[in-house]
Parts: structure tokens; C-alpha cells; sequence
């Protein structure tokens, strides 16, 4: 090999090793770990701004809007608080990390290996994508938010936060479950704009249908213009009438439209006032009852006395 050929060669290995100098070099690192610092501090920072933009959309007051509508609103940005949440910490998060290995490292073929990566972790990747495929249409439909209670197959809760791979309940025992968004097929959603108390009492047949339906519609007139109650019900209470002639009672329905998640409060106020009023009115409210028929001449006793055993 010629004289030139081995300078060449000898200023390749020596360019190719000037980054791990560099890296070793005390008066190289101490400035790199300072500029390292100073991007971590300003990702940081810049999250939190995001965050504290986020929180001010969320808090921002809506005024001069009907109860529906303005819950409807809080609830999409609390959704999109959410969202956007998870979304900036992945992109900052990404972008600080990237910054701070290129101030070590030539990233240039780093990234070129990372697509090849990708395109092979995509191939056993389609759960992941189909649960932020489905998560995205369901913000944009609206389907459901932060604050709904939903049933989603056999788990039922409240739905505390969203993201476009997952959304998480918590149920009425405390019990936290995270649902993957590609496997939701289908969603109960029991709080979407209004809900509705629905109650069954059941009379004893031996009572007058007729007065007892115009005592519930006496108990629920009282109970709508109660200043206590009567900003949750959205329209005045229904009493149906008689809904079924079970085994042991006649079954009466009413109905109740109220405001989001508040049937369950107004459903239970009223179980309570109705028992009060049926004891004070002497309505019976049945329970079953189990009656033995011996035949006749064949009741307990009987043979016995007349045989004298």
C-alpha cells in the first residue's frame, strides 16, 4: 500500500473515533451533560405550560347555557384535557429525547434503523393500531366522555380517562379497569345528555289501583317543586300506571327525567318517601307468601282429632 493510502486509512480511523474522544473528553462531556440539562429542564417546563393551557380551557366558564349544554361542553373538554395530555407528553418526550441522543451521537443512521424497526413492530403491532383507530373515532363521535357512566360488555363505571389506546372506569366499588379500545364493540351510555328514574312499586291486590295512583302522583308533585330537588328534574314526573299484575302485586310504574348521573339520587329519595306515605296511608306492600292446600278433609289436625291419636 502506498504512503497515501495509509494516511487515508489512518484519518478515517481517526475521524471515526473522535466522537468516542469526544465523549471521553472531560472538557467535551461537562458542556454536552449542561446542554443536556438544559433541554430536559426545557421539556419540562414546556409540558407544564401545555398542561396549565389545557387546565384553563377546562376552567374556562360557561355562562348562559342550559344545564345540558354546559355539561355536555365541560365534559368534552375535560375528554379533550385528557386526550391532549397524553398526546403532548409522547410528542415532547420524543422530540427531548431524540435532541438530547444527537447531542452524543450521529442519529442520522440511528432513525434510518429505527424505520426499518418500526415497519417490522408494525406487522405484529395491529392491536395497537386498531385500538388507536377505534379511540380516535370515538372522540370524534362523541360516543361517550370523562364523567359518563357507561357499561362497556360486562364492566360497568365511570369513565375517568380516555386516551386513543384505552379508556378507564371505575365502578360503584372503587375497582379500576382499563378497557382497550379496539375491543369495545359496544357501549350502554347511561348518562348521555339526560337520564331517566325508573320505578316499579308494587301494591297489594286488596288495594284500590285507582287511589293509589293518584297518591304517587300527589308524592311526586310534592317531591318536583321541593327547591331541594328541583333543579335536577328536567320535566315533571310521570306516573304510567299499572305496568303488570305480578305473582303477589300490582305493579305501578313512574318515570323521572333528571340531569346526568342524578336518577340514582332522585330514585332513592322517592323509594323513601313512598314507604313513609303508604305507612301513613296504611297501603300494604306485599311480599310473597306461600300457601300449603292439603285438600279437602286432609288439613293437618284433623285426621288426627277424629282418630283420637
Amino acid at each position: 500500500m502506498s504512503a497515501s493510502g495509509f494516511a487515508l486509512a489512518a484519518l478515517q480511523d481517526t475521524t471515526a473515533a473522535t466522537p468516542l474522544r469526544n465523549l471521553l473528553d472531560a472538557s467535551t462531556l461537562v458542556p454536552e451533560l449542561v446542554r443536556t440539562a438544559a433541554i430536559l429542564f426545557s421539556a419540562f417546563v414546556a409540558f407544564r405550560l401545555v398542561k396549565l393551557l389545557i387546565r384553563r380551557l377546562v376552567e374556562r366558564e360557561i355562562v348562559n347555557e342550559d344545564p345540558i349544554e354546559k355539561r355536555l361542553r365541560l365534559q368534552r373538554a375535560h375528554t379533550l384535557a385528557s386526550l391532549l395530555g397524553s398526546v403532548a407528553f409522547v410528542v415532547i418526550a420524543t422530540i427531548a429525547g431524540l435532541t438530547v441522543l444527537g447531542n452524543f451521537v450521529d442519529i442520522g443512521p440511528l432513525l434510518a434503523s429505527v424505520g426499518v424497526l418500526g415497519l417490522a413492530v408494525s406487522f405484529g403491532a395491529q392491536s395497537l393500531v386498531k385500538d388507536v383507530i377505534t379511540g380516535t373515532f370515538m372522540l370524534l363521535e362523541g360516543q361517550f366522555g370523562v364523567g359518563d357512566i357507561v357499561r362497556i360488555s360486562d364492566v360497568s363505571g365511570q369513565v375517568e380517562r380516555m386516551t386513543l389506546r384505552t379508556t378507564t372506569l371505575r365502578d360503584l366499588h372503587g375497582i379500576v379497569h382499563i378497557v382497550p379500545n379496539g375491543e369495545i364493540t359496544r357501549v350502554s351510555n347511561l348518562t348521555k345528555s339526560w337520564s331517566k328514574a325508573v320505578l316499579d312499586i308494587g301494591v297489594a291486590y286488596k288495594e284500590e289501583v285507582d287511589r293509589v295512583i293518584a297518591l304517587l302522583r300527589e308524592i311526586v308533585g310534592e317531591f318536583h317543586h321541593e327547591e331541594e330537588w328541583a333543579d335536577r328534574i328536567l320535566e315533571a314526573p310521570e306516573v304510567l300506571g299499572v305496568q303488570e299484575l305480578a305473582d303477589s302485586a300490582v305493579v305501578i310504574r313512574l318515570t323521572v327525567k333528571t340531569l346526568p348521573q342524578e336518577q340514582f339520587g332522585v330514585s332513592r329519595e322517592l323509594r323513601r318517601r313512598i314507604k313513609n306515605r303508604f305507612d301513613l296511608e296504611g297501603v300494604e306492600i306485599p311480599f310473597p307468601h306461600i300457601t300449603f292446600y292439603w285438600g279437602e278433609g286432609q288439613m293437618p289436625g284433623r285426621g288426627s282429632a277424629a282418630t283420637g291419636t
